[in-house]
């Protein structure tokens, strides 16, 4: 008999025997220096099964303090302590109890795990917009029509904007970097607040506060002999944007804040932008897409509009501009030169 009063005679035994020891230590850790720990543990055949045994819990050593855990495992040592006060109980019984007790915190160990360390996409439908807290406190608000792909693991905190455009107010932590590739370019963070927004011929990064660097990955060689130098990175600060273009140098300008966050609070504001730009910043909040032809793509626009109210933007649009507008036999919305 064990000193905790089982057989340990076979694996079964001794990996219970494993279990009921991982637990108290679980609740007190001074209980390997006590004598009838050491008695116990002296057994080389003792020693692996406590390892196997704890290697549940080493799988998760990086969020054993998360709530949902510390409660989950609270459970489980009550009542595996409940089930060896009543040595009554056959072993088959106590076994299954502590197996059990494992088998939860395990469990959701591994939901957690996937939660904080693995991949999940954010995205948002026609005129919808999402606000979304991370596990690590950071925030995200996703404009209409956006997916954000979240991969967090030990050492980085990464995310993908897919498509549209959102907010990222990250939490500080020096020990994950925080990065958002969109495209071939990667803004790189650890505790601010900024913008990326991707449109068809550009990316848009304004930093709101705190500092950034952004780094652009160089265009794909064809040989070693053409081969391009990575770019390096870009700095900002608080209230600039970097507007980037593919075979193009970045630019960074100053940003007006309130325009550009003006979106999140469903307004589309536009200054002295190209309609081609504001044509597809309006078609994330429809269905009815409209296009632009390449005679009226460039002219210049500004205005306030509410975001999803593309009747209110055509009208102003055919009423200030020598544009007109024509329906597809698909039902989009076709903005020409007016003859």
């Amino acid at each position: 008999m064990s000193a905790l009063g089982f057989n340990v005679n076979d694996d079964d035994a001794r990996l219970e025997a494993a279990a009921a020891w991982r637990l108290r230590v679980e609740e007190d850790e001074s209980v390997t220096s006590s004598a009838e720990f050491q008695t116990w543990f002296a057994e080389r055949a003792n020693q692996d099964a406590y390892a196997r045994v704890s290697s549940t819990w080493a799988v998760f050593d990086d969020f054993t303090a998360a709530p949902e855990i510390i409660a989950i495992r609270r459970d489980a040592l009550h009542r595996a302590r409940a089930a060896s006060r009543h040595w009554i109980l056959s072993r088959r019984q106590i076994l299954g109890t502590l197996a059990a007790s494992l088998l939860v915190v395990a469990m959701a160990g591994i939901g957690t795990w996937q939660y904080m360390f693995g991949s999940v996409e954010f995205v948002t439908g026609i005129g919808e917009r999402r606000g979304v807290t991370l596990n690590d406190g950071s925030r995200l608000s996703l404009d209409s029509n956006t997916a954000v792909r979240v991969e967090y693991s030990k050492a980085l905190r990464r995310l993908v904007l897919e498509r549209g455009r959102a907010r990222f107010d990250v939490a500080h932590d020096v020990n994950r970097p925080f990065t958002v590739t969109a495209g071939s370019d990667t803004v790189v963070a650890v505790g601010t607040s900024f913008n990326v927004e991707r449109l068809q011929a550009k990316v848009l990064v304004t930093l709101i506060e705190g500092r950034v660097v952004v780094k652009s990955s160089p265009p794909p060689a064809t040989t070693r002999a053409n081969e391009a130098p990575s770019p390096k990175p870009t700095s900002l600060i608080a209230g600039q944007e970097l507007v980037m273009k593919e075979n193009a140098r970045p630019v960074i300008r100053p940003a007006d804040l309130p325009v550009v966050t003006a979106w999140e609070t469903g307004r589309l504001v536009f200054n002295n932008e190209p309609l081609c730009e504001a044509i597809e910043r309006v078609n994330r909040y429809t269905n009815r897409a409209v296009t632009v032809e390449p005679e009226v793509a460039n002219l210049r626009i500004s205005g306030v509009f509410n975001a999803g109210d593309v009747g209110a933007f055509i009208d102003a649009v055919t009423s200030y501009f020598p544009v007109t507008a024509s329906t597809s036999a698909d039902n989009h919305v076709i903005l020409l030169k007016r003859s």
